[in-house]
């Protein structure tokens, strides 16, 4: 499966150039907003096996068997690539170096760079043949692994596709707009324009049918959603433990390192540390170590939960220690840390432009219980209706919110309210 990306100024204008370089069965894996443009990311060479899988269920009328279908396809297709990839890696030799945690500290920054992970400074031989204390085989594993995870995203999208789908079809009040008043049908076309989910739709029509004008109908809408979401007051009492997780490319690290950066202000840079557990990535340590020299604060890197209720016991005077994890097998980490730190509060951080499939797949593992939901790239040109849609079916609170891609932005308090604000702020309701 190859991936192609798509930039343009807005999701109608990206859209364009996908039906015109790949044609109508272009299948869309993910929507994201880059530097305020939209970035649509294409997957290639499946687009024709992925139709078939899908068009057999809608005219047969057994989705079943073309979701076993479609996940054999893919099975086959990681199958091969692991085998290959197993066999290239076969004769090289195992290299580790480093130690298991390196503390850094705040007041050397100063004067001096930080010092650079071994592996950013190693050659480009040393790096083909281990990764971060691991051997060549280990890292193939590892990337084996992020590989099969975007699969199962895929996976997860098209069946949410065909769930919408079939829901479509007992729902014929919402495409046609014949639900609602010719007043309101502005605002319903506003909602399908800005990705309100299939599933929320239903309730929000009875909302509106209520209302008296396009106004009421907005305030109504507004506050049914913040009262039944909840929220915590986190930055009025930080202290103890935080783990900040979530998928890769999220802002784990930069939202632990804006919380780190105004503790710091309010408790003093020695009663707070941030510490990396398990990031095997190339350079992650380092941009640990940069992100810490920027709060003001000491960092620290464990490979182990061993490792790291050793350094918890060194760290146990701090006031807030803050630990950024891998977006590689989130549930794994997740368990591990929870067994070795079984006080600490585990927050689950989402993109507010996630996309359905990519939210609920970490908001529904029943093994994780989070303590609260943070939100990264809360910008004004986000409706997060997918985030607003599970938040309401698995009740999790909200906690805080973070817009600048940078650690110089501040985080804010988020509730359900701010978060209704902002799905409904910029509709593009186009009056007759």
């Amino acid at each position: 499966m190859e991936l192609q990306r798509i930039l343009a100024r807005d999701t109608r204008s990206a859209m364009e150039q996908v039906f015109n370089l790949y044609g109508d069965d272009a299948m869309i894996v993910a929507n994201n907003r880059v530097k305020g443009q939209t970035e649509i990311i294409v997957a290639m060479d499946l687009v024709s096996e992925v139709k078939a899988a899908l068009i057999k269920p809608l005219e047969a009328a057994s989705q079943d068997q073309s979701a076993s279908q479609f996940g054999q396809l893919i099975e086959a297709h990681m199958q091969v690539k692991s085998e290959d990839q197993r066999a290239d890696i076969s004769d090289h030799s195992e290299i580790s170096f480093g130690t298991a945690f390196e503390p850094f500290s705040a007041a050397t920054a100063i004067s001096k760079k930080p010092a650079l992970d071994p592996l950013v400074t190693a050659s480009l031989e040393n790096v083909s043949n281990a990764l971060n204390g691991e051997n060549y085989k280990e890292a193939a594993d590892r990337e084996y692994l992020k590989a099969r995870e975007i699969v199962d995203l895929v996976k997860q999208e098209l069946s949410l596709m065909r769930d919408d789908y079939k829901l479509s079809q007992h729902k014929d009040s919402w495409t046609g707009k014949l639900a609602v008043s010719d007043e309101m049908a502005p605002l319903v076309e506003a909602f399908n324009e800005t990705g309100m989910p299939l599933g929320m739709r239903e309730s929000v029509i009875e909302v509106i049918n209520q209302s008296s004008s396009l106004a009421d109908a907005i305030d109504q809408i507004s506050s049914a959603i913040g009262d039944e979401i909840d929220h915590v007051d986190l930055l009025d009492n930080l202290q103890g433990v935080h783990i900040i997780a979530g998928s890769s490319g999220s802002g784990k690290s930069m939202m632990a390192g804006r919380l780190a950066k105004q503790m710091a202000q309010q408790y003093g840079a020695d009663d707070v540390a941030l510490i990396s557990y398990n990031d095997q990535r190339i350079g992650a340590w380092a941009q640990t170590q940069l992100i810490g020299s920027q709060a003001g604060v000491d960092t620290f890197r464990a490979n182990s939960a061993e490792i790291l209720t050793q350094l918890m016991s060194e760290l146990s005077a701090r006031k807030l220690v803050l630990i950024d994890t891998s977006g590689v097998d989130v549930e794994t980490h997740l368990n591990a840390l929870s067994a070795a730190l079984p006080e600490a509060q585990k927050h689950l951080l989402l993109a507010a432009d996630a996309s359905e499939a990519s939210a609920k797949r970490q908001l529904k593992n029943g093994t994780l219980q989070w303590d609260s939901v943070m939100l990264s790239r809360f910008d004004g040109d986000v409706h997060p209706w997918a985030i607003i849609y599970l938040l309401l079916q698995y009740a999790v609170p909200l906690s805080v919110s973070a817009v600048e891609p940078n650690i110089t932005g501040k985080v804010l308090p988020l509730d359900g309210f701010k978060l209704a604000e902002q799905a409904l702020s910029q509709l593009p309701i186009h009056l007759v």
